[in-house]
């Protein structure tokens, strides 16, 4: 083989190596921050701790984990605005706009805290509820 058909066979092969290596990492470091985020930002009480006035939440983002930021939508309650998390599971779906009404003779009970930074600059704290019998 001649020496300039052995120089430019290395170098388009050390681009492609470097081109996989780089997108390995990548891969790497996703699964590495998609596992710790979700296990350290969600932390559940033993008992739930009160009542989150309101009737009517709008779901705004729905996590990758399944769960959804919500904020109160209920005009006739004083917290309207504020941001809870309803965790998901196998049984619950959620979507982008979804209205979640608190059936009658049931409420919204904060069960825990979920902590989460907004453009890596603000940390939130919003509480954790599950809709449960009054």
């Amino acid at each position: 083989m001649k020496l300039r058909t052995k120089f430019i066979l290395t170098y388009v092969a050390g681009i492609v190596t470097g081109i996989v290596s780089l997108f390995v990492v990548g891969l790497f470091m996703e699964i590495s921050q998609a596992t710790s985020a979700s296990n350290d930002d969600v932390v559940m009480f033993e008992k739930p701790r009160g009542i989150v006035p309101g009737k009517v939440f709008e779901v705004m983002q729905v996590l990758p984990d399944g769960s959804a930021l919500a904020t109160v939508d209920d005009i006739e309650s004083e917290n309207i605005g504020t941001e809870v998390l309803f965790v998901g599971n196998d049984s619950t779906s959620y979507y982008d706009g979804q209205k979640i009404n608190v059936p009658s003779g049931k409420v919204a009970k904060h069960v825990g805290t979920y902590s989460y930074m907004i453009r890596n600059v603000i940390h939130k704290t919003v509480p954790v509820v599950e809709i449960m019998a009054e």
